[in-house]
């Protein structure tokens, strides 16, 4: 059987109408995942264990604002205020130099002393812990020391 040039572009062009109708392959390239209104996740309804994970996660300061929120709903005004407080550390205890130690216990003593309705102390990164400590008394001084 001879083709000709004409004759083999018409066989190209009907396998390729026929692969393109059997195989569906333009909604395989331009479509959504979700084609289906009933596959899609409701929004209301809780994720189930059948769900895929995400390959990744983004957390937004939106989301860490929230997850803040919703643990300081659950706590006492005394242990938000620890919370509150530990969360605001930039790196690990370990990593904590003898000043910024002396600084995070004086923030801590800050959280029982306002909880009693006691004095507080303020005590700011960039003050000297001499400047935090320096109204306190001998019996307020021997509390923060413990």
């Amino acid at each position: 059987m001879n083709m000709t040039p004409v004759d083999a572009k018409y066989v190209l062009l009907f396998l390729y109408s026929i692969c393109v109708l059997s195989c569906d392959v333009n909604s395989w390239f331009f479509s959504d995942t979700y084609n289906d209104v009933d596959a899609r996740p409701h929004v209301n309804e809780p994720a189930s264990h059948s769900t895929r994970p995400s390959p990744f996660e983004i957390n937004t300061a939106d989301d860490k604002f929230l997850l803040e929120a919703s643990i300081a709903k659950q706590l006492s005004i005394l242990d938000a205020c620890h919370h509150r407080v530990i969360s605001e550390l930039e790196g690990r205890c370990s990593d904590l130099s003898e000043e910024e130690l002396a600084k995070l216990s004086v923030r801590l003593f800050n959280c029982q002393a306002a909880v009693e309705k006691r004095q507080t102390y303020c005590c700011t990164s960039d003050m000297a812990i001499a400047d935090c400590t320096r109204d306190m008394d001998s019996t307020t001084w021997n509390a923060y020391q413990v």
